[in-house]
């Protein structure tokens, strides 16, 4: 069984093409089972936002027979410079893609009620594999009393902090709809409605969800590899008290 990393959101022709039958599709922007963090040191500067340094982690520790990234608009410079450095290191081949889809498949998941950390799961896996019938089944829209804009986290205990009737927006609402590029769509908010706009440290995106913020009076939360106590404790105050709503309490076990 060949094995391909993607990074990004590829197209998805590309990726089916390369898959076959019976490939297996590895994410690498998203921690994998036994990779060490550390593994990126020696290629990714700290400075370079934590999905980009698991990406690094992943490509040079896990066994890929091929490796398929996203490199133009829909992703990040990061990548693309990331990925040319690795070009050397890695076995597997690079293939870089600049292209991105722009053909808009929906984002019923995104609207759906389910638990905010649901939705981003469901919506990462279906970048690397369709999503079967009962797992589409489960996005059953729902009226929004708080919005969640930005990409999917590295640490995903700031997901439990909402209420399940929290809207996704951002670049995660444009990774569901098949369109990466989108920066129409991924500046959409619903007006009014109390919003935390989230970004990686380290990512280029702290803009555009610090604007945004101020812009909708939402509130602006970056993090780096783990959510520390006083950005939770900020998402629930914004929760309880700005927005009005109740999220869930959430244990995090790292300070700041």
């Amino acid at each position: 069984m060949r094995r391909i990393g993607i990074v990004g959101v590829p197209p998805r022709r590309l990726v089916a093409e390369h898959r076959g039958s019976d490939g297996e599709i590895v994410d690498l922007d998203m921690p994998q089972p036994g990779v060490r963090r550390d593994a990126a040191e020696a290629h990714v500067p700290r400075v370079y936002c934590a999905t980009l340094r698991t990406v690094a982690a992943n490509a040079v520790s896990l066994d890929l027979d091929l490796i398929v990234a996203a490199v133009g608009d829909g992703k990040c410079d990061g990548a693309r410079f990331i990925l040319g450095q690795l070009a050397g290191v890695v076995a597997a081949p690079i293939i870089a893609v600049a292209e991105s889809d722009c053909e808009p498949r929906g984002f019923p998941i995104c609207t759906s009620g389910l638990p905010l950390r649901r939705k981003v799961e469901l919506i990462v896996k279906g970048v690397a594999e369709e999503l079967t019938p009962a797992e589409r089944a489960e996005a059953v829209p729902c009226a929004p009393a708080v919005g969640f804009w930005g990409v999917p986290p590295h640490d995903f205990a700031i997901l439990d902090l909402f209420p399940d009737d929290t809207h996704v927006f951002g670049w995660t609402r444009c990774m569901e709809n098949g369109t990466p590029a989108d920066l129409e769509l991924e500046l959409e908010v619903d007006p009014g409605l109390p919003t935390v706009f989230f970004a990686q440290a380290f990512c280029a995106k702290n803009a555009l969800a610090r604007s945004l913020a101020t812009r909708h009076n939402g509130l602006y939360v970056e993090a780096d590899e783990a959510m520390t106590r006083s950005a939770a404790a900020k998402v629930q105050a914004f929760l309880e008290l700005g927005a009005g709503v109740r999220g869930r309490r959430q244990r995090v076990g790292r300070g700041g």
